[in-house]
Protein backbone atom coordinates (compact mmCIF):
# COMPACT_ATOMS: atom_id res chain seq x y z
CA UNK A 1 0.00 0.00 0.00
CA UNK A 2 1.43 3.33 -0.99
CA UNK A 3 1.93 6.30 1.48
CA UNK A 4 -0.22 9.13 1.52
CA UNK A 5 1.26 12.31 1.31
CA UNK A 6 0.48 15.77 1.44
CA UNK A 7 2.72 18.82 0.23
CA UNK A 8 1.52 22.28 0.95
CA UNK A 9 4.08 24.74 -1.09
CA UNK A 10 3.71 27.33 -3.01
CA UNK A 11 6.39 26.38 -5.25
CA UNK A 12 5.04 23.36 -7.48
CA UNK A 13 8.56 22.09 -7.95
CA UNK A 14 8.63 20.18 -4.38
CA UNK A 15 5.33 17.51 -5.01
CA UNK A 16 7.59 16.45 -8.21
CA UNK A 17 10.56 16.33 -6.77
CA UNK A 18 9.33 14.44 -3.83
CA UNK A 19 7.71 11.88 -6.10
CA UNK A 20 10.61 11.60 -8.18
CA UNK A 21 12.88 11.55 -5.28
CA UNK A 22 11.35 9.17 -2.78
CA UNK A 23 10.28 6.32 -5.60
CA UNK A 24 7.04 4.36 -6.43
CA UNK A 25 5.90 3.64 -2.79
CA UNK A 26 4.97 7.50 -2.38
CA UNK A 27 1.63 9.03 -3.32
CA UNK A 28 1.63 12.95 -3.59
CA UNK A 29 -1.37 14.49 -3.41
CA UNK A 30 -0.54 18.86 -3.43
CA UNK A 31 -2.39 20.96 -1.49
CA UNK A 32 -2.68 24.68 -2.38
CA UNK A 33 -0.95 26.48 0.28
CA UNK A 34 -4.55 28.73 1.30
CA UNK A 35 -5.51 30.38 4.16
CA UNK A 36 -4.77 27.72 7.19
CA UNK A 37 -8.82 27.14 7.99
CA UNK A 38 -9.06 25.77 4.52
CA UNK A 39 -6.05 23.56 4.47
CA UNK A 40 -7.24 22.27 7.71
CA UNK A 41 -10.56 21.88 6.32
CA UNK A 42 -9.15 20.13 3.25
CA UNK A 43 -7.51 17.81 6.10
CA UNK A 44 -10.20 16.88 7.82
CA UNK A 45 -11.91 15.48 4.48
CA UNK A 46 -9.41 13.18 3.67
CA UNK A 47 -9.81 9.53 4.87
CA UNK A 48 -6.01 8.77 5.52
CA UNK A 49 -2.95 10.81 5.85
CA UNK A 50 0.20 8.98 6.37
CA UNK A 51 2.65 12.21 6.07
CA UNK A 52 2.64 15.79 5.43
CA UNK A 53 5.12 17.82 4.00
CA UNK A 54 5.05 21.98 4.28
CA UNK A 55 7.03 24.48 2.92
CA UNK A 56 8.57 26.96 5.14
CA UNK A 57 10.30 30.47 3.18
CA UNK A 58 11.07 33.88 4.70
CA UNK A 59 7.43 35.37 3.18
CA UNK A 60 5.32 32.65 4.56
CA UNK A 61 7.16 31.49 7.76
CA UNK A 62 4.27 33.45 10.20
CA UNK A 63 1.20 31.33 8.68
CA UNK A 64 3.16 28.10 8.16
CA UNK A 65 4.16 28.13 11.76
CA UNK A 66 0.40 28.44 12.99
CA UNK A 67 -0.82 25.94 10.06
CA UNK A 68 1.29 23.78 11.25
CA UNK A 69 0.82 24.22 15.16
CA UNK A 70 -3.11 24.14 14.62
CA UNK A 71 -2.91 21.06 12.12
CA UNK A 72 -1.00 19.10 15.53
CA UNK A 73 -2.95 20.08 17.75
CA UNK A 74 -6.04 18.26 15.69
CA UNK A 75 -3.53 15.39 15.05
CA UNK A 76 -0.80 15.06 17.19
CA UNK A 77 0.42 11.74 15.93
CA UNK A 78 0.37 13.12 12.23
CA UNK A 79 4.46 13.13 11.38
CA UNK A 80 4.86 16.74 9.85
CA UNK A 81 8.08 17.60 7.77
CA UNK A 82 9.75 21.09 6.51
CA UNK A 83 11.06 21.85 3.14
CA UNK A 84 13.26 24.28 2.06
CA UNK A 85 15.24 25.16 -0.74
CA UNK A 86 18.18 26.02 1.33
CA UNK A 87 19.05 24.45 5.09
CA UNK A 88 18.71 28.56 6.15
CA UNK A 89 19.25 28.22 10.42
CA UNK A 90 15.80 30.16 11.23
CA UNK A 91 13.76 28.56 8.61
CA UNK A 92 14.28 24.88 10.17
CA UNK A 93 14.49 26.33 13.61
CA UNK A 94 10.90 27.39 13.29
CA UNK A 95 9.94 24.36 11.62
CA UNK A 96 11.04 22.26 14.53
CA UNK A 97 9.82 24.42 17.18
CA UNK A 98 6.00 24.37 15.51
CA UNK A 99 6.16 20.48 15.49
CA UNK A 100 8.16 19.26 11.87
CA UNK A 101 9.65 16.23 12.68
CA UNK A 102 12.56 16.73 10.29
CA UNK A 103 13.41 19.64 7.71
CA UNK A 104 14.29 18.08 3.98
CA UNK A 105 16.01 20.46 1.92
CA UNK A 106 15.29 20.35 -2.07
CA UNK A 107 17.41 18.28 -4.42
CA UNK A 108 19.60 17.29 -1.40
CA UNK A 109 20.04 13.96 -0.34
CA UNK A 110 17.79 13.15 -3.27
CA UNK A 111 19.49 9.27 -3.02
CA UNK A 112 18.37 8.79 0.16
CA UNK A 113 15.29 10.44 0.38
CA UNK A 114 13.20 7.21 0.82
CA UNK A 115 15.30 5.78 3.39
CA UNK A 116 14.45 8.85 5.52
CA UNK A 117 10.87 9.10 4.90
CA UNK A 118 10.40 5.67 5.80
CA UNK A 119 12.20 5.90 8.80
CA UNK A 120 9.90 8.92 9.73
CA UNK A 121 7.03 6.67 9.42
CA UNK A 122 8.21 3.64 11.67
CA UNK A 123 9.26 6.39 14.56
CA UNK A 124 5.95 7.67 14.34
CA UNK A 125 3.76 4.25 14.07
CA UNK A 126 6.61 3.26 17.08
CA UNK A 127 5.40 6.68 18.80
CA UNK A 128 1.66 5.68 18.39
CA UNK A 129 2.04 2.35 19.76
CA UNK A 130 4.13 3.89 22.63
CA UNK A 131 1.46 6.13 23.48
CA UNK A 132 -1.37 3.78 24.46
CA UNK A 133 1.28 1.40 26.22
CA UNK A 134 2.88 1.24 29.78
CA UNK A 135 4.47 4.80 30.00
CA UNK A 136 8.74 4.44 30.12
CA UNK A 137 10.17 5.12 33.39
CA UNK A 138 10.79 8.72 33.43
CA UNK A 139 14.22 10.06 33.81
CA UNK A 140 15.49 11.80 37.17
CA UNK A 141 15.45 15.58 37.94
CA UNK A 142 17.58 16.94 40.30
CA UNK A 143 17.65 20.55 41.73
CA UNK A 144 20.21 23.14 42.56
CA UNK A 145 19.28 25.76 44.81
CA UNK A 146 21.10 28.13 46.32
CA UNK A 147 19.29 31.52 47.90
CA UNK A 148 21.65 34.34 47.40
CA UNK A 149 22.39 33.93 43.91
CA UNK A 150 26.25 33.11 42.68
CA UNK A 151 28.58 31.55 39.72
CA UNK A 152 29.31 28.43 41.85
CA UNK A 153 25.72 27.51 41.46
CA UNK A 154 26.46 27.16 37.63
CA UNK A 155 29.59 25.58 37.87
CA UNK A 156 28.74 22.97 40.53
CA UNK A 157 25.92 22.15 38.15
CA UNK A 158 27.49 21.78 35.36
CA UNK A 159 30.32 19.49 36.83
CA UNK A 160 27.79 17.44 38.34
CA UNK A 161 25.95 17.18 34.92
CA UNK A 162 29.38 16.27 32.95
CA UNK A 163 29.98 13.48 35.75
CA UNK A 164 26.65 11.96 35.23
CA UNK A 165 27.15 11.69 31.33
CA UNK A 166 30.26 10.11 32.32
CA UNK A 167 29.33 7.85 34.36
CA UNK A 168 26.14 6.76 32.00
CA UNK A 169 27.52 7.50 28.55
CA UNK A 170 24.81 5.80 26.28
CA UNK A 171 22.31 8.02 28.32
CA UNK A 172 21.55 11.62 27.56
CA UNK A 173 21.94 14.23 30.36
CA UNK A 174 20.49 18.02 30.09
CA UNK A 175 21.81 20.88 31.97
CA UNK A 176 19.14 23.90 32.23
CA UNK A 177 20.60 26.75 34.19
CA UNK A 178 18.12 29.12 35.26
CA UNK A 179 19.52 30.48 37.97
CA UNK A 180 21.51 33.98 38.07
CA UNK A 181 24.17 35.38 36.80
CA UNK A 182 22.76 34.48 33.55
CA UNK A 183 24.43 32.48 31.06
CA UNK A 184 27.12 31.28 34.18
CA UNK A 185 26.53 27.40 32.55
CA UNK A 186 26.90 28.33 28.98
CA UNK A 187 29.81 30.44 29.63
CA UNK A 188 31.96 28.36 31.77
CA UNK A 189 31.36 25.63 28.98
CA UNK A 190 32.60 27.94 26.21
CA UNK A 191 28.72 27.05 24.18
CA UNK A 192 27.51 29.51 21.93
CA UNK A 193 23.67 28.53 22.32
CA UNK A 194 21.52 30.21 19.90
CA UNK A 195 18.10 28.65 21.69
CA UNK A 196 17.85 29.16 25.05
CA UNK A 197 16.11 27.71 28.48
CA UNK A 198 13.56 30.80 27.70
CA UNK A 199 13.07 29.35 23.98
CA UNK A 200 12.52 25.54 25.69
CA UNK A 201 10.20 27.21 28.37
CA UNK A 202 7.79 28.95 25.41
CA UNK A 203 8.19 25.86 23.11
CA UNK A 204 7.15 23.28 26.77
CA UNK A 205 3.58 22.37 24.76
CA UNK A 206 5.56 21.25 21.53
CA UNK A 207 8.62 20.13 22.72
CA UNK A 208 10.02 16.49 21.11
CA UNK A 209 13.17 14.40 20.50
CA UNK A 210 13.33 15.82 16.80
CA UNK A 211 12.93 19.89 18.82
CA UNK A 212 15.94 18.48 21.47
CA UNK A 213 17.90 16.95 18.68
CA UNK A 214 18.05 20.03 16.37
CA UNK A 215 17.75 22.93 19.02
CA UNK A 216 19.58 22.38 21.99
CA UNK A 217 23.12 23.17 22.44
CA UNK A 218 25.73 20.11 22.76
CA UNK A 219 28.98 20.25 24.72
CA UNK A 220 31.76 17.77 23.45
CA UNK A 221 31.12 15.38 25.98
CA UNK A 222 27.49 14.85 24.73
CA UNK A 223 25.79 16.76 27.64
CA UNK A 224 22.71 18.72 26.35
CA UNK A 225 22.76 22.40 28.03
CA UNK A 226 19.57 25.35 27.98
CA UNK A 227 20.92 28.33 29.82
CA UNK A 228 19.31 31.44 30.21
CA UNK A 229 20.79 34.22 27.56
CA UNK A 230 24.28 35.99 28.81
CA UNK A 231 23.47 38.96 27.18
CA UNK A 232 19.99 39.13 29.52
CA UNK A 233 19.79 41.82 31.75
CA UNK A 234 18.14 41.20 35.02
CA UNK A 235 15.77 38.64 36.09
CA UNK A 236 13.51 37.28 33.25
CA UNK A 237 9.92 36.43 33.47
CA UNK A 238 9.46 32.58 34.00
CA UNK A 239 6.14 31.45 33.11
CA UNK A 240 5.91 28.78 36.11
CA UNK A 241 3.30 26.28 34.92
CA UNK A 242 4.62 25.90 31.52
CA UNK A 243 8.47 25.51 33.19
CA UNK A 244 7.03 22.65 35.13
CA UNK A 245 5.70 21.08 31.93
CA UNK A 246 8.92 21.38 30.00
CA UNK A 247 10.34 18.95 32.92
CA UNK A 248 7.70 16.88 32.87
CA UNK A 249 8.81 16.07 28.73
CA UNK A 250 12.20 16.48 29.17
CA UNK A 251 12.19 13.66 31.52
CA UNK A 252 10.91 11.26 29.06
CA UNK A 253 13.42 12.38 26.85
CA UNK A 254 16.36 12.63 29.32
CA UNK A 255 18.01 10.15 31.92
CA UNK A 256 19.20 12.93 33.67
CA UNK A 257 17.98 16.46 34.35
CA UNK A 258 20.50 19.42 36.24
CA UNK A 259 18.45 22.41 37.11
CA UNK A 260 19.99 25.45 38.84
CA UNK A 261 17.53 27.77 40.61
CA UNK A 262 17.83 30.72 42.97
CA UNK A 263 15.85 32.49 45.21
CA UNK A 264 15.06 35.07 43.06
CA UNK A 265 12.73 33.24 41.26
CA UNK A 266 9.50 33.86 42.71
CA UNK A 267 7.90 32.08 45.50
CA UNK A 268 4.82 30.49 43.75
CA UNK A 269 7.04 28.86 41.03
CA UNK A 270 10.00 28.18 43.74
CA UNK A 271 7.54 26.02 45.21
CA UNK A 272 6.49 24.13 42.60
CA UNK A 273 9.59 23.21 41.56
CA UNK A 274 10.60 21.85 45.21
CA UNK A 275 7.85 19.84 45.54
CA UNK A 276 8.45 18.09 41.73
CA UNK A 277 11.68 17.87 41.44
CA UNK A 278 13.07 14.10 42.38
CA UNK A 279 16.19 15.28 44.98
CA UNK A 280 16.70 18.85 45.71
CA UNK A 281 20.71 19.91 46.95
CA UNK A 282 20.66 23.01 48.62
CA UNK A 283 23.95 24.50 47.86
CA UNK A 284 26.02 26.58 50.55
CA UNK A 285 29.31 27.83 51.83
CA UNK A 286 30.48 28.45 55.37
CA UNK A 287 29.57 32.12 54.69
CA UNK A 288 27.57 33.76 57.11
CA UNK A 289 25.60 35.36 53.85
CA UNK A 290 25.21 32.37 52.36
CA UNK A 291 23.85 30.43 55.42
CA UNK A 292 21.70 33.12 56.77
CA UNK A 293 19.96 33.54 53.64
CA UNK A 294 19.48 29.94 52.88
CA UNK A 295 18.00 29.48 56.59
CA UNK A 296 15.79 32.28 55.56
CA UNK A 297 14.44 30.54 52.52
CA UNK A 298 14.19 27.35 54.10
CA UNK A 299 11.83 28.56 56.52
CA UNK A 300 9.91 29.87 53.63
CA UNK A 301 9.51 27.22 51.66
CA UNK A 302 8.62 24.88 54.76
CA UNK A 303 6.04 27.41 55.94
CA UNK A 304 4.44 26.94 51.92
CA UNK A 305 4.17 23.39 52.78
CA UNK A 306 6.82 22.09 50.11
CA UNK A 307 8.03 18.70 51.03
CA UNK A 308 12.34 18.60 51.57
CA UNK A 309 11.96 15.26 52.19
CA UNK A 310 14.16 14.69 49.46
CA UNK A 311 16.66 17.48 50.45
CA UNK A 312 20.10 17.29 51.18
CA UNK A 313 22.75 19.63 51.50
CA UNK A 314 25.93 20.59 49.32
CA UNK A 315 28.44 22.52 50.89
CA UNK A 316 31.01 23.89 48.48
CA UNK A 317 34.30 25.73 48.50
CA UNK A 318 34.96 23.46 51.64
CA UNK A 319 37.77 24.83 54.26
CA UNK A 320 38.90 23.62 57.32
CA UNK A 321 39.14 25.55 60.58
CA UNK A 322 36.86 28.22 58.90
CA UNK A 323 34.11 27.47 60.76
CA UNK A 324 30.60 27.14 60.21
CA UNK A 325 31.85 22.90 59.69
CA UNK A 326 29.44 21.04 57.01
CA UNK A 327 28.14 18.94 59.85
CA UNK A 328 27.13 22.06 61.75
CA UNK A 329 25.08 23.89 58.69
CA UNK A 330 23.29 20.50 58.04
CA UNK A 331 21.90 20.99 61.41
CA UNK A 332 21.40 24.07 60.99
CA UNK A 333 19.00 23.48 57.85
CA UNK A 334 17.51 20.11 59.30
CA UNK A 335 18.79 18.67 56.26
CA UNK A 336 21.09 15.60 55.72
CA UNK A 337 24.67 16.68 54.35
CA UNK A 338 25.20 14.68 51.06
CA UNK A 339 28.93 16.13 50.51
CA UNK A 340 31.56 18.76 50.92
CA UNK A 341 33.52 19.70 48.39
CA UNK A 342 37.03 20.68 48.69
CA UNK A 343 38.89 22.94 45.59
CA UNK A 344 41.72 24.54 44.43
CA UNK A 345 41.11 28.16 43.91
CA UNK A 346 43.26 28.78 40.85
CA UNK A 347 42.21 25.55 39.35
CA UNK A 348 38.74 26.70 40.08
CA UNK A 349 39.17 30.32 38.26
CA UNK A 350 41.34 29.07 35.80
CA UNK A 351 38.27 26.41 34.53
CA UNK A 352 36.02 29.27 35.07
CA UNK A 353 37.89 31.46 32.68
CA UNK A 354 38.67 28.86 29.85
CA UNK A 355 35.55 27.34 29.08
CA UNK A 356 36.80 23.94 30.03
CA UNK A 357 35.70 21.57 33.02
CA UNK A 358 38.10 21.85 35.82
CA UNK A 359 39.32 17.88 34.97
CA UNK A 360 40.69 19.50 31.80
CA UNK A 361 43.01 21.67 33.97
CA UNK A 362 43.56 19.64 36.71
CA UNK A 363 42.27 16.20 36.46
CA UNK A 364 43.22 15.01 40.25
CA UNK A 365 41.30 18.36 41.85
CA UNK A 366 39.41 17.13 44.92
CA UNK A 367 36.64 19.24 43.77
CA UNK A 368 36.16 17.04 40.74
CA UNK A 369 36.33 13.58 42.92
CA UNK A 370 33.90 15.36 45.12
CA UNK A 371 31.21 15.93 42.41
CA UNK A 372 31.93 12.38 40.62
CA UNK A 373 31.33 10.73 44.69
CA UNK A 374 27.96 12.87 44.47
CA UNK A 375 26.90 12.02 41.29
CA UNK A 376 26.90 8.38 42.49
CA UNK A 377 25.42 8.72 45.59
CA UNK A 378 22.66 10.38 43.23
CA UNK A 379 22.53 7.47 41.06
CA UNK A 380 22.06 5.20 43.64
CA UNK A 381 19.42 7.17 45.44
CA UNK A 382 21.94 7.20 48.64
CA UNK A 383 21.24 9.44 51.45
CA UNK A 384 23.20 10.71 54.44
CA UNK A 385 21.44 10.55 57.40
CA UNK A 386 21.19 13.83 59.66
CA UNK A 387 23.72 14.90 62.06
CA UNK A 388 22.89 15.01 65.68
CA UNK A 389 21.09 18.72 66.80
CA UNK A 390 23.75 21.13 67.58
CA UNK A 391 21.35 23.64 69.50
CA UNK A 392 24.05 26.65 70.03
CA UNK A 393 24.82 26.58 66.12
CA UNK A 394 21.06 27.92 65.22
CA UNK A 395 21.43 30.49 68.60
CA UNK A 396 24.46 31.79 67.20
CA UNK A 397 23.43 32.43 63.80
CA UNK A 398 19.51 33.42 64.73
Amino acid sequence: MKTQAFVIADDPVYPGWLEHAAGANLDVKPIAAREPEAVLIRFGSERRVDIVFCEFDSRNLAQRVQLVERLLERHPQLPVVGLGASDNADLVLAAMRAGARDFFVLRRDDATLGVQIARLLRRSAAGAASAVASPQKPGRVYGMLSAHPHDSIAFVAEHLALALTEAQPNQRVLLMDLATPTGAAAIFLNLAQTYSVLDAINDAHRCDETLVDTAFTRHTSGLYVLSLPEDLLGRPHIDGEELLRLLRVLSSLFAHIVVTVDGLLPLKTLTGFVNQVDRLLLLSDQSIMKSRHNKYMLRVLRQEGCSLDRAGLVVDNYRRRLGLEPANLAELFDLPLLIALQSDSFARVTAMNSGEPIYAVSQKDPFWLGIKQLAEMLMAGQAVAKPPVLGLLKRLLG
